[in-house]
């Protein structure tokens, strides 16, 4: 059986696409075959060149607009006839999916699996639509609908409303956010909500309030976890990890002749967490050996982390910095 989790939320619609602007200058026009025509290329479409035109491109364009899927009634709603619909179906521009499902060949395959089975994309799954922080990728997408007919396996998010009307099916983002508190692991679930706080996206107090009852008692207290400040996930996972290990851990601590340093550990520990293109960025590189050196000269000890340190061998971090700040200054021989 999937596991549910309980949310009453109400999936509203998306911003749809911005509209191209007025006042751009208008191209020369084109033959109905002539170079942006597709079909203009030997073997590229089986009908006469004399039906193809400029317009049979468009409904493929719209579904690359909303993940390379969609449904027949939102290309009607949006225009197109079913004569254009059927025409890029047989000159290859897209993919008949299913009954009432277009796609294209790269369409994004979270969405072609939702509109198989009437949900909407949800929690982690929807967290890189949004830009947000994520520790892992789940291997099934997670999917949010009204019914109970979600095969097992699907990580599976109950709501009440017609999800049929999201273009593209996907919540919005206080939705996915709840059902990331509801399901994910502390941790998990804290670094998405952080990265949308801390661009300004959401508030905790917000999203408390859609939480009530007993039953989500523990997504409340990953709320209270959140704080504003942190560059990356890394930083977000190692402020919990430090302060839950009795370290008295300061963030964006701004230090004279150094700048702002990602921890102060104790008043006295320097710690710096780096993410995976630490080694590549060179000037950020240097600045940073830089900022070692001053620091141990002004009696700051110094330790840096880098992404599998916190993420995959936190203990030996822990254990580090704690022997670190146990162990005096070495005395001049």
């Amino acid at each position: 059986m999937p596991l549910i989790c309980w949310a009453r939320t109400v999936p509203g619609r998306q911003r749809g696409a911005e509209m191209p602007d007025d006042h751009a200058a208008t191209p020369p026009p084109q033959p109905r075959n002539g170079p942006d025509c597709p079909h203009s290329q030997p073997g590229t479409c089986s009908n006469s060149k004399a039906r193809c035109g400029l317009n049979s491109m468009l409904p493929a364009d719209f579904l690359t607009r909303q993940g390379g899927v969609t449904r027949l009634a939102h290309l009607r709603k949006a225009g197109f006839t079913r004569g254009q619909i059927d025409h890029a179906v047989n000159c290859g521009l897209m993919l008949k999916h299913r009954h009432g499902v277009y796609r294209l060949p790269q369409a994004d395959p979270d969405f072609v699996r939702a509109y198989e089975l009437n949900a909407a994309v949800t929690c982690v799954s929807a967290a890189g639509h949004y830009a947000l922080w994520t520790i892992r990728t789940p291997d099934r997408p997670h999917l949010a609908a009204s019914h109970r007919r979600l095969p097992a396996g699907h990580p599976a998010h109950r709501i009440s409303g017609n999800v049929s009307t999201l273009l593209p099916p996907i919540l919005p983002l206080k939705d996915v956010l709840v059902h990331s508190l509801q399901c994910l692991p502390e941790l998990e679930a804290l670094v998405m909500v952080e990265c949308a706080y801390n661009r300004g996206d959401t508030d905790p107090d917000f999203l408390r309030r859609l939480l009530p009852g007993a039953r989500n008692g523990r997504a409340r207290a990953v709320l209270s976890l959140v704080e504003h400040g942190s560059d990356s996930l890394l930083e977000t996972v190692a402020r919990v990890l430090f302060r839950r290990h009795g370290f008295d851990a300061r963030t964006q601590v701004y230090l004279d002749g150094i700048g702002y340093v990602d921890f102060l550990i104790n008043g006295c520990l320097i710690v710096e967490i780096d993410g995976v293109g630490f080694h590549l960025n060179k000037p950020q590189f240097k600045k940073d050996i830089r900022r070692n050196n001053v620091g141990a000269a002004t009696g700051y000890r110094v330790l840096r982390y880098l992404y599998e340190d916190v993420l995959h061998r936190p203990d030996e971090m822990l254990v580090q910095i704690r022997q670190t700040l146990a162990t005096p200054p070495r005395t001049p021989r």
